[in-house]
């Protein structure tokens, strides 16, 4: 309250709310915004919790070891990520590694991801959980897997699954008369990645 009093041109918070709990960080950062929306005030917000820069900010500037990765806004960087830590700091994020061929996102397992691109070439590609789902199917777009670990979250069921790529990590909503897979049990992961981020 102080220092809004004296009425600055930039506010510069800390990790305000970081030795809040979860109910209350919320409530705070809501309560935050409002404030600082009706008063106009520029305000730096510096955070490591990925859900606060997500919610709080108009634009944002991602950092590493003091060097900034890119900067805009919060839905442009988590879309379309400079390199792997802008994608993991964003949220969960799985990188495959491969390569372009054909129209298609190559992993190094020789699973081919159908994509939409005009680069030229690319190493990695960024898979989003939400964007991963547990199918019976096979072909283009299929990784097969073994399911390793479940966990439940609520709202959703996390999976990480063993494939040739690596561990994908897989969420799926919970809901009524959703099957929940077990630990070792054989699935095709269905990737959507026609328009998932591709790095250098």
């Amino acid at each position: 309250a102080r220092t809004v009093a004296i009425e600055p041109q930039v506010l510069l918070l800390d990790e305000p709310l970081s030795n809040l709990d979860a109910s209350l960080r919320v409530q705070m950062r809501r309560e935050l915004l409002a404030l600082q929306r009706k008063l106009g005030l520029t305000t730096v917000f510096v955070t490591h919790d990925q859900e606060e820069a997500n919610t709080t900010s108009d634009r944002m500037a991602v950092l590493d070891g003091g060097v900034i990765q890119q900067i805009g806004t919060p839905q442009e960087l988590y879309d379309r990520p400079a390199n792997g830590f802008v994608a993991g700091f964003l949220g969960t994020a799985n990188i495959l590694k491969g390569s372009l061929r054909d129209g298609a996102f190559v992993t190094e397992s020789g699973n081919a991801l159908p994509v939409a691109t005009t680069l030229a070439a690319a190493s990695r590609i960024v898979l989003r959980p939400q964007n991963i789902s547990l199918t019976d199917d096979s072909g283009p777009g299929v990784i097969p897997g073994a399911i390793r670990h479940r966990e439940f979250l609520g709202s959703q069921i996390r999976y990480l699954v063993d494939t040739a790529d690596g561990q994908i990590i897989v969420d799926r909503l919970h809901g009524e008369g959703a099957v929940a897979h077990e630990a070792g049990v054989q699935v095709a992961l269905r990737v959507e990645s026609r328009n998932a981020p591709l790095l250098a």
